[in-house]
């Protein structure tokens, strides 16, 4: 069996406080929406609530950003987020990350989060998923 790519969209609209003097987004923000476009792939796989409950947790463990062009207090964006899921767990989640300015369709920036499943009272790594969960990450669409 092959792995399926699956993408999310996601609007991104800078704030003031996100940007310095010359109205340019501060480098950490495009981190900040890397994560929501990750979380928003696998919150459908493990809610927080039922994480916690699990006791499992779901570290960043590399962070990677291309700047391209500067994103700028009002600009409007959408954030692309891809991610391979793949038939085996293989101790790594990855997700691609393409921002661009709408209308333009100007690449921003581009980049990629990895993150590994931990238990939470050990911060061992879970080399195998629960069998719900499994099956959940695989129907992901």
């Amino acid at each position: 069996m092959r792995s399926r790519v699956i993408k999310r969209k996601l609007e991104i609209r800078p704030r003031f406080p996100q940007a310095d003097m010359m109205g340019v987004i501060h480098n950490v923000e495009y981190f900040h929406w890397f994560e929501e476009g990750r979380l928003q792939i696998m919150l459908e796989v493990l809610p927080m609530d039922e994480a916690v409950a699990l006791g499992i947790a779901m570290p960043v463990v590399e962070n990677h950003c291309n700047y391209k062009v500067p994103a700028r207090f009002g600009d409007r964006l959408t954030l692309y987020t891809t991610h391979r899921v793949s038939p085996a767990y293989e101790g790594r989640l990855r997700f691609e990350h393409m921002l661009v300015r709408d209308g333009t369709r100007v690449e921003i920036a581009c980049g990629y989060s990895v993150t590994t499943i931990v238990d939470m009272s050990t911060m061992r790594l879970i080399k195998e998923w629960k069998g719900e969960l499994w099956d959940r990450y695989q129907a992901l669409q």
